[in-house]
């Protein structure tokens, strides 16, 4: 496969996307990672996200990076900053040029830092920053990767939209509540032990592989289970922070490279499903009570969310991403809280509920789904469902509405509804006590036996 062929491949899902035009060819964009800002966690991560997210809009991006070991508990301990961020942006692109060197004239300049002559991009805990005006935000060693990667999903946003501005408008946003602001003071504080329990990810596409991204960069106290029958393609590298062009060229399965990162990563606990959900009926429909704790529902295909309803599943939180420049989180805590197939949209011809002593019949919907989307929505909803899994963890309340939107079109940037039961609902139908035993048992159970709103 020559350049052209590749680039055309590697450009396709977002080719099709409404609006969208690439990163001006004659701005090179630079990422200057402010050295004080480098020897922090967060400062870490900031770099890593934007080499890895920059790395996946333009094939044409240089660093300027201090050569500082890797903090823990970040997965790269035994590596340096640099190497890491040059390593992050060469599995983006066969063809990429990536330099160290200072910024230049020409360039787009992207400052990961707290202050600095360019696009300023600083976070720390839950709050993000990206504007041309110093950041407002206290630096602090709490091992929180929200506040500082979401600032390097805003800046892309912003400058995807227009790269030509000179000066951008000075967004906060607090990632704890998600809205416009600073957060508070009081907010939990993240912690490397926060155990998950067991955790199924249904779908390792560009969604579910960027949740499993930022999850990994925080704890690794939880068992994964892996469901996804697809291999990586070129056209999927842009959208995943796990996902490179050797994988693609590789045909590994989605499914096999997320479980390489996160055993990389130290989690201990993954099993590996290279199948459709209702094709693994004696692992979905049959397991054992009280699992999994969480379901990480990031699948589209073959009438999924039916085939997840109709078996009385755990709490979920998953987000999507649009044709609209949006994504969307959700939260479901059963069985008193709307359903995925409350979400608009989401009707679909329903299975019937599964009982004690029956199953429904397969899904026989194979329609491939259209995943078009753009790097930063696809990191912005794995983001947002990592935020919101952390959360859970960390308090097990919930703090927010069940519905977040990432919008980057509009000024504020991100806003909270709540998403209330569809009338006639398959939710709405389903016996709550069966409901309850089946749930009984795992680490949110606390959450449905309690008012969501």
């Amino acid at each position: 496969m020559n350049e052209r062929e590749f680039g055309e491949l590697w450009s396709e899902r977002e080719s099709r996307y409404p609006g969208w035009c690439p990163l001006p060819a004659d701005r090179p964009v630079h990422i200057q990672v402010h050295p004080e800002y480098a020897g922090t966690y967060a400062g870490q991560v900031a770099a890593i996200t934007a080499a890895s997210l920059f790395g996946r809009m333009s094939k044409t991006v240089s660093v300027d990076v201090p050569s500082l070991q890797v903090l823990a508990p970040l997965p790269w301990t035994s590596s340096k900053l640099d190497e890491i961020v040059i390593r992050t942006l060469e599995d983006a692109h066969q063809y990429g040029v990536y330099e160290q060197r200072s910024a230049r004239r020409e360039d787009l300049r992207l400052i990961v830092g707290p202050g600095g002559d360019g696009l300023i991009v600083h976070g720390c805990g839950w709050g993000a920053y990206c504007g041309t005006a110093p950041s407002p935000i206290v630096q602090s060693d709490e091992p929180n990767p929200f506040g500082a990667a979401f600032a390097v999903i805003a800046a892309a946003s912003r400058l995807q939209l227009n790269a030509d501005t000179v000066a951008f408008e000075p967004l906060s946003i607090d990632t704890y509540l998600w809205k416009p602001g600073l957060p508070s003071t009081v907010v939990p504080k993240v912690s490397p032990d926060s155990d998950l329990g067991e955790l199924w990810c249904v779908g390792v596409g560009s969604v579910g592989s960027c949740a499993l991204f930022f999850l990994s960069l925080v704890t690794r106290a939880f068992h994964a289970v892996l469901v996804d029958p697809d291999a990586v393609k070129v056209e999927n590298v842009t959208r995943s922070a796990l996902f490179s062009w050797q994988d693609a060229f590789e045909r590994k399965y989605k499914v096999e490279v997320a479980s390489r990162w996160l055993s990389e990563a130290g989690v201990e606990g993954i099993e590996q499903q290279i199948a459709w959900l209702d094709k693994i009926p004696e692992r979905w429909r049959k397991r054992e009570i009280g699992t999994p704790d969480i379901l990480i529902s990031a699948a589209n295909e073959r009438n999924v969310r039916s085939e997840i309803e109709s078996s009385f599943p755990p709490l979920q939180v998953y987000s999507t991403t649009g044709r609209n420049w949006q994504a969307t989180l959700f939260r479901h805590i059963p069985p008193s809280d709307a359903c995925s197939l409350c979400v608009p949209g989401s009707e679909a011809p329903q299975m019937p509920t599964l009982c004690a002593t029956g199953s429904p019949e397969p899904a026989n919907n194979n329609v491939e789904q259209d995943d078009v989307a753009l790097p930063f929505l696809s990191y912005a909803a794995g983001l947002m469902t990592a935020a919101e899994v952390a959360k859970l963890a960390l308090t097990n309340e919930v703090v927010t509405p069940n519905r977040v939107f990432f919008e980057p079109r509009t000024k504020d940037l991100i806003r909270a509804v709540e998403l209330s039961q569809r009338q006639g609902c398959v939710c709405q139908r389903r016996d709550a006590t069966f409901h309850e035993e089946v749930i009984r048992g795992s680490r949110f159970t606390s959450l449905s036996a309690t008012p969501t709103t």
